[in-house]
């Protein structure tokens, strides 16, 4: 039998990350420095809502706030190194040994093991207010089912780990994509009824889960799924918030990348700094990435290409291409943003899709000019099926370029990265590589796991 002593030390250990202090007061909770045992920490309110801010602190990584921008930019036809020199990403020839990818896969299983963590504590205690611990167990549910969505979306069939057992977890066989799909989908509907409904328990600070948090991550889902009623459905639920959530504009004082927005429906927090870690390291005046498309991406007048991008020049002064410039705080402290981890502007471009793929072109065109109104683009009139679809995948692009994967996802789930892909010179594009290679670690840690085709 392979390495399987290396379960207690590989994705499934334990890492509650407990003491971490916030620079955020809603995540801002202090212990003592000596261990917590499990059953102490959730016997009083003050350490078991630490537990819960722990997995939210766990979510502060490099896949996060980093690598789910540029890596999944890279893969797709997105992004590209502004060196001008191809990598693993870049090419498309990413090895089963990739640190990076190792790094990705189990970050997301530390936050999974954390928010397990504490579903199960706080469903033993019998210490604890009944409101307060269903809204916690809400939140670790919203939590673990956002992670099981990158999971499978890029690695197909995954562990599907719902225990802190490391005797279970570590030896867990891989579930199909539709069986975490459904528990996915289990996950969010529990968590939509015992999330709060506005922000108030969270110091009016977006960085938390709430009501409508779950309810934008199920309509994403359900668009995936191809269950267009029920995408639309959750979409409309939160667009209807319009007391909380509105269309901002996309200058420097209202960016949506702006701490607690008013489009902003989660946000990850920073710890101890003044600066974005995506401004310091995707989305730079030095330009990491250039876009791959440049200005052809973008209409004449596009404010997102005016505010949201950078002309990039070498030494010379030669132009070399425009590069993602959305989060503008690289190393200063006004404003303050922060990830931006789910907007309200994917939600009117769920629902236009979703609209016309039911045949209702008029509530499908509604909602794709508040997007390129917003822009400062005239509105659509299309009526064709097939060119509103194609005009929403544009809208898409151009919204969430280099953000949070959504050009490679879209790729994926819309059949489309073969023809995409494939005609790229710098790309050693095959199909199988629509998904990426489970790390070499968790293959060698666990004999019932198998390889994803073509590594």
């Amino acid at each position: 039998m392979k390495n399987i002593s290396n379960k207690y030390t590989y994705i499934f250990s334990f890492f509650l990350l407990l003491g971490i202090t916030s620079c955020d007061d809603a995540l801002d909770v202090d212990l003592p420095s000596n261990q917590l045992s499990s059953e102490s920490v959730y016997s009083s309110e003050t350490t078991a809502e630490a537990a819960v801010n722990g997995i939210y602190q766990s979510m502060v990584t490099d896949f996060y706030y980093n690598r789910v921008h540029s890596i999944l930019g890279q893969t797709a036809d997105e992004l590209v190194p502004t060196t001008g020199i191809a990598n693993v990403y870049s090419s498309n020839e990413i090895p089963e040994t990739d640190g990076t990818i190792n790094t990705n896969w189990g970050e997301l299983y530390k936050t999974i093991y954390n928010a397990n963590n504490v579903i199960e504590g706080i469903t033993k205690s019998t210490s604890l207010n009944a409101v307060k611990s269903r809204q916690w167990i809400a939140e670790a549910k919203f939590l673990r089912a956002y992670c099981y969505f990158y999971l499978t979306n890029l690695w197909g069939n995954v562990p599907l780990i719902l225990t802190t057992n490391v005797d279970v977890s570590a030896l867990s066989p891989q579930s199909s994509q539709q069986d975490v799909y459904a528990q996915i989908l289990l996950d969010l509907t529990d968590a939509s009824k015992d999330l709060p409904t506005d922000y108030s328990n969270y110091d009016q600070e977006r960085i938390r889960a709430t009501k409508w948090a779950a309810e934008t991550l199920s309509a994403r889902v359900n668009l995936y799924l191809g269950r267009w009623t029920e995408a639309a459905a959750h979409a409309t639920t939160v667009i209807n918030q319009t007391g909380i959530y509105k269309i901002t504009d996309l200058g420097s004082v209202n960016s949506p990348f702006i701490a607690d927005n008013d489009e902003s429906i989660l946000q990850i927090p920073y710890y101890n700094v003044n600066y974005t870690y995506e401004g310091s390291s995707v989305f730079t005046t030095g330009g990491t990435f250039l876009l791959r498309k440049g200005n052809s991406l973008f209409e004449t007048g596009d404010a997102r290409k005016t505010n949201w991008t950078i002309d990039i020049r070498n030494r010379a002064g030669v132009f070399l291409g425009i590069a993602p410039y959305k989060y503008h705080n690289g190393f200063g402290n006004s404003p303050i943003e922060r990830s931006t981890v789910l907007r309200l502007a994917e939600l009117y471009l769920i629902r236009a899709e979703a609209r016309v793929r039911s045949n209702d072109i008029i509530g499908a065109q509604q909602d794709i000019n508040v997007i390129r109104n917003r822009a400062l683009l005239d509105g659509t009139n299309l009526t064709d099926v097939n060119q509103l679809l194609d005009l929403i995948a544009l809208e898409r692009q151009r919204e969430f370029f280099a953000e949070n994967g959504h050009r490679w996802l879209d790729l994926k789930r819309t059949g489309k990265l073969d023809e995409t892909l494939s005609v790229l010179s710098d790309k050693i594009w095959k199909t199988s590589d629509n998904l990426y290679p489970i790390p070499e670690p968790a293959i060698r840690s666990n004999p019932f796991l198998t390889q994803n085709l073509g590594y």
